[in-house]
């Protein structure tokens, strides 16, 4: 085996990388996408228990083909040395996510994002139709468009992380709809979940488009901020986007995943997003707050539907 290039699959909090593990390591789904049981991941520290205080940094999980090697990390094992209040702290996020790219001397081919979002400023057709509730869906994309939702001025000491591509539309050099055809998602379909609170209209579904957008607010780090600051982002990217009806994601941590990736490759990097739909554009307190365990792990497990299938196209190459 001589691996030639790295994956990294990247997923925010703990909340949701254990339930993607789940799914990448559930047989009933593997089988449903064609992932070969000589696939099995090498496990460093999966289930992890309470805080992860490990140097180096480790993935969660890795698989490998002769070629390939797929890791999925959790920024939440990489925190541990920083205290509760900077756990959702964009500046400290950033602080560590270039230790997973230093993992290893192997060049990076791809990165995705994973983790679970807002539906964004709007939210895909459904056989034609314009649709205003997509919760239980997963989006597939490419794009970025960071806000920051703490600028000088509005400072939150928690988090003051700052680039120079706030307000701009970001592209990526992969594309989500080659390594997910648009085949038929029937049986993927089938294997996702179905939020408690407000699911979505038409069924949870899978929705993959390179020109879909994932809208980041950066520097929050207080839920009881979301409805107000979900809202300036999305005013923000109609501002500067104008005419572009693809921001289907909203969330805080796609974007810092993304500027690493940038940082690593020095211009536009190869990089997608996931996000399990949780909640309706500014609609965390209805649809989120009141059952957060369950609403939360619901999306999280159906983006691991969707990373398990990405996972299998990788290593059936």
């Amino acid at each position: 085996m001589s691996i030639q290039k790295r994956v990294l699959i990247v997923v925010n909090k703990y909340w949701e990388c254990d339930p993607v593990c789940w799914a990448l390591t559930n047989r009933y789904l593997r089988e449903t996408c064609t992932l070969e049981e000589t696939f099995w991941p090498t496990c460093q520290h999966y289930p992890v228990n309470g805080v992860v205080k490990q140097q180096p940094a480790q993935p969660r999980l890795v698989f490998a083909s002769a070629t390939t090697q797929v890791e999925v990390w959790c920024i939440s094992d990489l925190m541990s040395q920083f205290g509760p209040e900077d756990q959702s702290s964009s500046q400290r996020k950033m602080d560590v996510l270039k230790h997973i790219f230093a993992g290893s001397p192997v060049p990076v081919s791809l990165v995705v994002a994973v983790g679970t979002a807002s539906s964004g400023t709007a939210c895909p057709p459904f056989q034609g139709q314009a649709q205003t509730n997509i919760n239980g869906s997963v989006v597939v994309g490419s794009k970025i468009f960071m806000h920051d939702a703490h600028p000088q001025g509005s400072v939150n000491k928690q988090s003051q992380w700052r680039c120079g591509y706030f307000d701009k539309l970001m592209n990526s050099t992969a594309t989500a709809n080659g390594l997910l055809k648009l085949q038929d998602f029937d049986a993927l379909e089938l294997a996702l979940l179905s939020p408690p609170n407000n699911p979505a209209t038409n069924g949870a579904r899978i929705y993959v488009n390179d020109a879909y957008v994932a809208l980041g607010d950066i520097n929050v780090t207080n839920y009881a901020e979301y409805a107000v600051k979900d809202t300036e982002t999305g005013d923000a990217f109609a501002k500067h986007c104008q005419d572009n009806h693809h921001g289907v994601s909203l969330e805080t941590t796609h974007g810092l995943i993304y500027a690493t990736a940038r940082e690593h490759f020095q211009g536009d990097p190869p990089f997608l997003f996931v996000s399990g739909v949780v909640d309706r554009y500014t609609l965390f307190a209805t649809d989120v707050s009141t059952r957060v365990y369950a609403q939360n792990v619901t999306g999280a497990h159906n983006a691991g539907v969707v990373i398990t299938e990405i996972v299998a196209t990788l290593l059936g190459d």
